[in-house]
């Protein structure tokens, strides 16, 4: 988007006020306005087809303003000399929009936030006619209404021609390319681009429909392509009707038909009663529900059904599942009351009551915080826990019917949420408030009353709810002493908190989000003592903390300041004193896999305690990560698999983070102050590793390494050296076809495998076993962790681990990962952990990077040597490998040997010789031809400029490829009289 001009819409009837964004487009050197989904070119834009586009009401006048917000702020609105005294010229409908906006598209101090257009509506209860299409064919007419092709987002002739066979059975069996509309009476057929709004202009419409039978071929695989070309995808609900493009479903991140069924239940209100899991789609005309895996690009050009499956539609297995969610739920509360740990609580409630101070110090500030982390973080039982601190938390959330989410949805929570909708928030709080001071419930009985959402829970909200008094209210939120008068204690009293708060996202009013409307009405509240906190899993940290250039026109344009993000919910590993069975003894003994559900997101130990099995846990894992997809070229999730496994490093300013904190189970580290990157990563977590690696093998490691190299074409993921990373991946399914091999279908990819057979494809590991005395060695990863720190300075002042101890080889044995060591580290690149009879040793690899010369006999002391990754004891066992994964200028055969040469003979080394297992190759590893070409493209794919996917304007591939090459001289060949040796004649 080149720049956006900025429209006030006034409605003097209903003397309402909006802003509505006109956005500018630059294509080659023509410019382009995108309204109500309409591709327009600036130059064939009139004042009368801007209004139309933006009211539709023949009663509105639009005039050219250059104001800031605060211009209009208390003004009235609704004259032309209102207008003309705000500097303002009237826009004539025959005029050209070009000529009112020359100095904002010529400006290069162009100026968003400003006001250019005010359009105001004076529309009485007088309607114009019903405009109307009239088609005819064979006898047999049809009336299109303007609502009703506008409902099903028919915007041209092509669409039209598409519905009209729709319409008639008669014209099913012909394509779309075979059927043409004209004007009754003439000849000239209406080209498919025309406009559907120009043919509403004409007096009386009809059109004829021609068939050109002479090319009919009843072949539906035809259809089927036509259809496909189509990006649109048309969904049916009773009388309601929505259209859905894939430019849309792209930004919202929907690739399959589960992600489809999801969208369209938050787009429905008829479909709030319902659960996501009771909407299924179907064909129109056919009776077969569509598989929720199915890839979106198959739908466009589809017309799609929704159908409730509900208690009347199977009473047994609504039964079923409806006794399954009460075991869940059960499960869910009893993990709820798991005893808190750790300090997390007293930082939160120090920073909550920090930002309180600033709040009441500076009313630039709303007073909410957005508590931002992954799915099970436990982001709801840390605002719970305030109650211990004598906090009242008021709860406030809606959940589907069919959730098994804990805490339950608040009674009534539709209602509440309209309360926001109807500006009646404030007067909400007050009866909410004064409520609990009148029953005289502490904090700890009031969290308990609304957790339990019994009768009294119901009370409660019925008297809040009844007595909704806004004259009464308006003054209650302009005393600031109005909660501490009811509780006097030191710093904040009451918390409201929201929780599923992307409903406030999902639901509109007048143009506006819930959430902008909720914002809105908490600034006007000036309560000491009282705070706001809003919860999501699933929303988009941009949805509740909109980075300030993507905020309201209102935020951008007024002193507005929002507090940051706060991340700090839960620490890793927080549960992992509640592991019985531990110390020295123990862990010498037989390996122990349940361990592991305590290690990473309390998520895991806490349902672990509440009786979930290790297995179901580990297929939670496995669901949540890649969002519920089975989808095999679902993009995210594998994303997120690979990235949780490989140690992979996520760029943070692209859009992709938002979905992965949101919906993949990735951690928020920190967010940059404008709000525009976010840091995430996937810490060493080996429930949900061994959910990722699963989910890897499920959809196919051909999958998730097509996904990874079009993940390096675009430059999204850091991941150092290629070799590196092909090293990691070749480990990492080595590992998981042995542990398949050994525990066949109930493999969990936590448990410890013999390091012979882990090493059995490499030629001479037998030897090096042999000669360590480790043949009983057992080695088992699921994922590879990065230790960050290098030689920085910064890494000394923080403390972080520039090499490795015994202690840290062992803890990474048992979280079930291997070590990537630092980038710049000298001589050793991975390290991988194994546990003996006696004590632990490590496997170290070096791996020959790009413009490295290969394999030297000294690599053989560093690989040997356990100093080389800094630890200090003599006899500590040691596997050293040189890797070499790079394909040569010429062909060779992949091999694995080892490598040996003499020591310097000392007293304490006598004749001794330093051994080491040689890979060239990645065929050494004997993975299939499939496998080993798609690691050779992650070897050598980097972002290339003439791809298709730097050059498209929407489906359309734009020719740029001797432009881009001119860019690049010395890289590209320059055609004859181009390159500088022409032109300078040397």
């Amino acid at each position: 988007m080149d720049r956006a001009l900025t429209c006030l819409l006034v409605n003097v009837k209903a003397n309402t006020r909006s802003f509505k964004a006109i956005p500018i487009y630059k294509n080659a050197d023509k410019k382009i306005v995108q309204l109500h989904g309409h591709l327009i070119q600036l130059d064939q834009i009139t004042i009368m087809l801007l209004r139309d586009l933006i009211y539709e009401h023949y009663d509105t006048k639009l005039w050219k303003v250059n104001l800031d917000t605060a211009d209009i702020e208390n003004k009235k609105i609704s004259t032309k000399d209102d207008i003309i005294k705000l500097g303002g010229k009237e826009m004539t409908p025959s005029d050209m929009l070009e000529v009112y906006i020359q100095d904002e598209l010529n400006s290069l101090n162009f100026m968003p936030n400003k006001i250019h257009i005010i359009a105001i509506d004076y529309t009485t209860p007088t309607i114009a006619p019903e405009k109307k299409i009239w088609v005819c064919y064979d006898r047999c007419p049809i009336a299109f209404s303007k609502e009703e092709l506008e409902s099903k987002g028919i915007c041209d002739v092509d669409d039209l021609k598409r519905e009209i066979r729709d319409r008639l059975s008669s014209l099913s069996n012909y394509t779309n390319d075979m059927l043409s509309l004209r004007k009754k009476n003439e000849t000239e057929i209406l080209a498919p681009t025309i406009s559907i709004d120009n043919l509403y202009s004409m007096e009386f419409m009809e059109l004829d429909v021609i068939v050109d039978k002479e090319n009919y071929r009843p072949n539906k695989k035809v259809k089927l392509e036509e259809a496909k070309k189509v990006k649109k995808i048309w969904v049916y609900y009773e009388e309601f009707s929505l259209t859905f493009r894939k430019e849309d479903c792209d930004s919202k991140g929907i690739y399959d038909v589960d992600g489809l069924r999801r969208e369209i239940k938050d787009s429905f209100n008829t479909l709030s009663d319902y659960s996501y899991e009771m909407v299924f789609l179907r064909n129109r005309n056919e009776t077969e529900f569509l598989d929720p895996a199915i890839s979106i690009d198959v739908l466009y050009g589809m017309k799609l059904e929704v159908i409730i499956v509900n208690k009347k539609n199977d009473n047994k297995s609504t039964s079923s599942r409806k006794k399954m969610n009460n075991i869940e739920s059960k499960r869910i509360e009893k993990a709820f009351q798991t005893k808190y740990q750790g300090t997390v609580l007293e930082k939160f409630y120090i920073r909550l009551n920090f930002f309180h101070e600033i709040w009441l110090s500076d009313s630039r500030y709303v007073p909410y915080l957005a508590i931002i982390q992954s799915s099970g973080s436990g982001k709801t039982r840390l605002v719970a826990e305030l109650r211990t601190k004598g906090i009242y938390v008021l709860y406030i959330c809606k959940r589907s019917e069919d959730s098994t989410g804990y805490p339950k949805s608040t009674p009534f929570a539709q209602k509440v949420l309209d309360t926001i909708r109807d500006d009646e928030f404030g007067a909400l709080l007050c009866g909410a408030i004064e409520e609990i001071k009148n029953k005289g419930w502490s904090a700890e009985e009031f969290w308990d009353i609304q957790v339990k959402g019994d009768h009294e829970c119901e009370e409660f909200w019925n008297v809040v709810l009844g007595s909704l008094d806004l004259e009464s209210s308006q003054s209650k939120c302009n005393n600031e002493e109005f909660v501490k008068d009811l509780f006097p204690q030191i710093g904040i009293s009451v918390v409201c908190c929201i929780d599923e708060a992307h409903e406030l996202i999902t639901q509109r009013n007048s143009g506006e989000t819930c959430f902008v409307k909720w914002r809105r009405q908490i600034k006007k509240i000036s309560w000491k003592g009282f705070f706001n906190v809003v919860l999501s899993t699933n929303g988009k940290i941009g949805n509740f903390l909109p980075p300030t250039i993507k905020d309201t026109v209102s935020a951008r344009t007024t002193n507005f300041q929002i507090f940051p993000a706060y991340l700090d919910v839960s620490t890793t590993d927080v549960l992992a004193l509640l592991v019985e069975n531990v110390g020295k003894e123990n862990f010498d003994k037989d390996y122990d896999l349940k361990r592991a559900v305590y290690l990473g997101t309390p998520l895991w130990g806490s349902l672990a305690q509440a009786g979930e099995s290790l297995k179901d846990l580990i297929l939670l894992a496995s669901e949540k990560i890649r969002n519920f997809s089975k989808k095999k070229d679902d993009y995210i999730a594998n994303l997120a698999c690979i990235s949780c496994t490989l140690a992979l490093e996520v760029s943070p300013r692209i859009a992709e983070v938002d979905n992965l904190i949101a919906s993949h189970m990735a951690t928020a580290i920190g967010i940059s102050p404008d709000r525009t990157s976010i840091l995430c990563t996937y810490p060493s977590d080996a429930i949900l590793a061994s959910g990722a690696l699963k989910g890897i093998i499920n959809v196919g490691w051909e999958n998730c390494l097509d996904t990874l190299v079009e993940l390096l074409s675009r430059g999204v993921v850091e991941v150092g050296e290629r070799g590196e990373l092909v090293n990691r991946i070749l480990f990492l399914m080595r590992y998981a076809v042995v542990a398949r091999e050994i525990f066949l279908g109930s493999a969990t990819y936590l448990e410890k495998i013999p390091l012979k057979l882990f090493l059995e494809k490499i030629d001479g590991h037998s030897m090096l076993l042999d000669e360590l005395k480790i043949n009983d060695a057992k080695v088992g990863f699921n994922h590879w962790i990065s230790l960050l720190a290098t030689n920085m300075d910064y890494v000394n002042e923080s403390e972080g681990n520039k090499f490795l101890t015994e202690d840290l080889v062992k803890e990474a044995y048992h979280r079930h990962a291997a070590i990537r060591m630092p980038f710049g580290f000298k001589d050793i690149d991975h390290v991988i952990p194994f546990k003996y009879s006696s004590d632990y040793g490590v496997i170290l690899i070096q791996n020959k990077n790009a413009k490295q010369s290969t394999y030297k006999s000294v690599d053989n002391f560093a690989l040997t040597n356990p100093a080389s990754v800094g630890i200090r004891q003599k006899d500590y066992k040691v596997l050293g490998i040189y890797a070499d994964f790079h394909q040569g200028e010429l062909p060779y055969k992949a091999t694995s040997e080892i490598k040996s040469i003499d020591y310097i003979s000392t007293r304490s080394r006598p004749g001794e010789k330093a051994n080491i297992m040689y890979i060239r190759g990645v065929e050494a590893f004997e993975f299939d031809n499939e496998i080993n070409k798609r690691l050779f493209k992650v070897l050598y794919t980097r972002p290339w400029p003439l791809d298709r996917y730097w050059s498209t304007f929407g489906e359309n591939e734009l020719v740029r490829k001797d432009e881009i090459k001119s860019f690049l001289p010395i890289i590209f060949k320059q055609n004859k009289g181009e390159s500088l040796i022409d032109k300078w004649k040397m």
